[in-house]
């Protein structure tokens, strides 16, 4: 079993012992080597990232910059972590006719073998949607689990060290955070207006039109309450 501590790190499962948060490159290989052999990965803007197989995961752990989104950080030590599933049930896509090949993450039809826990809450175990409304809208921040297709189960999640609030409020209150009941039209009222594009690493929110237009939301977690809400009410889907 992989648990994740909130501002800690990871317990790696076989008792390979605790993946912290703060670790530099050699303490992070060397804890990693106890779960087999470790290879060195080539990540745009880090300066280091460290993989390891084990229970048909992939554990990729490095700088803020192998978690691909948020705010990139120039400190060197471990603070980001990716479990990403090796081994799945599949049910077959269809293959994009142009290019030749599917471009979209493998879609993940069962839970995985080994859990990965959070607050008592296999992360892989249960279909995505059911883990994030589990998890709830007060989820740890550093958490970064990607709703995926209606009924299949999360194939990654990144798991961050959290950041202070803007402004560095240590009581955890950051008055500058967006709030989710402002979009509730968005899956209620007014979910007709919407629809959601998949794209390789997960949907994209597009408002329709004569000429669509694609909506960022810059901050991860009020972005995944909202599309998880979108799924769950039926906005329509579709392929990019």
């Amino acid at each position: 079993m992989f648990e994740l501590l909130p501002r800690v790190g990871v317990v790696l499962p076989d008792g390979a012992g605790t993946l912290r948060f703060g670790m530099d490159e050699d303490a992070t290989q060397a804890t990693l080597g106890r779960l087999g052999q470790v290879r060195g990965e080539a990540v745009p803007d880090a300066p280091w990232a460290l993989t390891v197989a084990w229970g048909g995961f992939e554990l990729t752990a490095g700088p803020d910059a192998i978690a691909g989104s948020g705010p990139q950080q120039t400190d060197p030590l471990l603070a980001s972590v990716v479990l990403r599933r090796t081994r799945h049930a599949r049910r077959p896509l269809p293959r994009l006719p142009m290019a030749g090949y599917d471009p979209r993450p493998p879609v993940c039809w069962s839970p995985a073998a080994v859990p990965v826990v959070l607050d008592d809450i296999d992360l892989f175990g249960y279909p995505a949607t059911e883990v994030l409304e589990a998890l709830g809208d007060d989820r740890d921040r550093g958490l970064r689990l990607r709703p995926v297709v209606p009924g299949g189960y999360a194939h990654e999640v990144t798991f961050r060290r959290e950041r202070l609030p803007r402004g560095g409020d240590r009581t955890g209150i950051d008055t500058d955070e967006p709030v989710l009941a402002d979009y509730e039209h968005m899956w209620t009222t007014g979910r007709n207006a919407w629809q959601l594009e998949r794209t390789g690493t997960g949907y994209l929110i597009v408002l329709k039109g004569d000429q669509p237009m694609d909506v960022l939301i810059c901050h991860d977690t009020l972005a995944d309450q909202i599309i998880v809400r979108m799924i769950a009410a039926g906005v329509e889907i579709v392929d990019g």
